[in-house]
């Protein structure tokens, strides 16, 4: 049986707009963290979740920590800033990707739907608490259009909710025997009009 509490409340906590806040990738026969990775420790970038079920990921190397793999002083503009080589690391170490998603294996440890009130302040009263974990448990998607062709199709991590869904995590294995393991903490609301 579908918890729907649970799956309802993590499509309500993915909406809107994520900023990183670490990204490893991990090493699962070692436990070693790859700090090489050009993501390591804190990426520049974006994932935003709609309410209608689709999602967009922007992920480059940090410009201040890793400057070498991400010209600044490149523009689109004039392709003669910088020769091939220089163009050639913009695509070598970022990604973007956008398409459908869908949550399924959703559950709210410690919650139970019958009891709202009575656990540390989950269901009605989630307000009152200022840290309640939330829900986990696994996005599916596909990936319509990205900037790299190969990461077009499906994709699929885990993923676990914290700080009242102010902060979330996924898991994602990659091959190779590596996990990538990114946690994600939400940006504020901004004035459209």
């Amino acid at each position: 049986m579908v918890n729907l509490v649970a799956a309802k409340k993590a499509a309500t906590c993915f909406v809107g707009a994520w900023g990183f806040i670490n990204s490893t990738l991990l090493n699962t026969t070692s436990g070693n963290i790859i700090t090489e990775d050009w993501a390591y420790p804190v990426p520049s970038g974006a994932s935003l979740f709609t309410p209608n079920g689709y999602t967009a990921l922007l992920v480059t190397p940090n410009d201040t920590a890793k400057p070498d793999l991400r010209p600044r002083y490149l523009t689109q503009n004039d392709y003669a800033s910088g020769n091939d080589t220089e163009w050639a690391k913009l695509g070598k170490y970022s990604i973007a990707g956008v398409g459908p998603y869908h949550l399924s294996n959703v559950t709210w440890p410690g919650y139970d739907c019958g009891d709202k009130g009575s656990h540390g302040g989950r269901g009605e009263d989630e307000e009152a608490n200022e840290h309640f974990e939330g829900p986990e448990g696994t996005q599916t998607g596909t990936f319509f259009s990205s900037t790299l062709p190969s990461r077009e199709g499906p994709y699929e991590f885990t993923f676990k909710f914290h700080e009242s869904c102010r902060v979330w995590n996924l898991h994602q294995p990659v091959g190779g025997g590596l996990e990538r393991i990114a946690w994600y903490e939400k940006l504020p609301d901004q004035q459209v009009y």
